[in-house]
């Protein structure tokens, strides 16, 4: 298999994966940004670092947030797409640059829900926009395994707070790197239970070995923010992804303490019928942003600053980021 040779231009960090399916080359991308430390304040150990275990072969895409500080953190991750055939995207809206990942219209769920809040494949489709798309790739969101059985990770041994590079494993190239940046194939469940692991970076990522842990619970599938708010007061927050459809932002809906993973946000892509119909080259590719702050308004202020410079609609996701801290006071 032939590897990209494409550079995404971005102010921000861009893992690169490469999956041959049907005869098109799809790319699937993820980024993260951290927001630094205000000038002043006393050092706090924190730290949010993105992880991205892809596999070229099966399609299998776990996205997930840890915290490896020990100060509790606010996360959200959002996705960009783009799909092209023979080098033409086909969303034709805006100034989208196909180089610039950042340019590209933002993933905005559909409003269906899995059966159950046990289910695994939720909010699979996308409107606006992005939604001709549907027609060849939808996105399975969620956790298929639950209790004893949800999956194992590798805890990062990337322990710079201010860095953006993310955990990635398997068939992830790290444009800052060239590689993947974390071990494993990004297979699903290749970790399991009492395995160790160690940095394939080297300095100045951790020297030690560590061990395998669980990611958390999922208590319920990712869902959408109105879903969100037709819940009880008292089970709006808890271990699962709330979508804002005004801003594409998924918040982890509880504060992520120190040494805790997610559940899965993004599980895996899933090929549509219609990939196979296609004429030339085709390309998919997706691009995740990851953003945390600690639980503080000085701080949150990042996020609502950026998201108003760029006519966002925040009132979604202030809502359900003071409903988490409302609960803790």
């Amino acid at each position: 298999m032939k590897k990209s040779t494409k550079t995404f231009i971005a102010f921000c960090v861009l893992v690169v994966s490469l999956v041959l399916i049907g005869g098109t080359f799809a790319y699937t991308d993820i980024a993260q940004r951290a927001l630094n430390m205000l000038e002043g304040e006393p050092s706090l150990e924190y730290g949010g670092r993105v992880h991205d275990y892809f596999d070229d072969v099966s399609g299998n895409k776990d996205v997930f947030v840890e915290n490896f500080g020990s100060e509790a953190l606010l996360a959200r991750v959002k996705f960009t797409e783009l799909f092209t055939q023979n080098g033409v995207s086909l969303v034709q809206e805006g100034s989208i640059d196909i180089n610039d990942p950042m340019t590209w219209p933002t993933w905005i769920p559909g409003p269906e829900a899995s059966a159950s809040p046990g289910g695994t494949e939720a909010l699979g489709t996308r409107i606006g926009s992005n939604a001709p798309i549907n027609a060849y790739f939808h996105l399975q969101l969620g956790q298929a395994t639950h209790g004893t059985n949800r999956p194992w990770f590798m805890p990062t041994f990337n322990l710079d707070s201010n860095s953006i590079r993310t955990a990635t494993a398997g068939a992830g190239i790290d444009v800052e790197t060239g590689g993947a940046t974390h071990p494993g194939e990004g297979t699903a469940n290749y970790w399991t239970e009492g395995m160790f692991g160690a940095s394939i970076m080297g300095p100045p990522e951790s020297p030690e070995q560590h061990e395998t842990r669980q990611v958390l619970e999922q208590e319920r599938p990712p869902m959408t923010f109105a879903q969100w708010q037709a819940l009880g007061a008292s089970d709006r927050v808890g271990h699962f992804w709330v979508i804002d459809q005004e801003t594409g932002w998924a918040y982890w809906a509880d504060l992520l303490l120190g040494g805790q993973a997610t559940s899965f946000l993004l599980d895996s892509k899933v090929a549509q019928p219609a990939l196979s119909t296609l004429k030339g080259e085709g390309s998919y590719q997706i691009h995740a942003i990851g953003q945390f702050s600690i639980n503080d308004p000085a701080y949150l202020e990042e996020f609502w600053t950026e998201d108003m410079a760029a006519s966002l609609n925040t009132a979604n996701g202030q809502s359900i980021i003071q409903t988490i801290q409302d609960m803790y006071g």
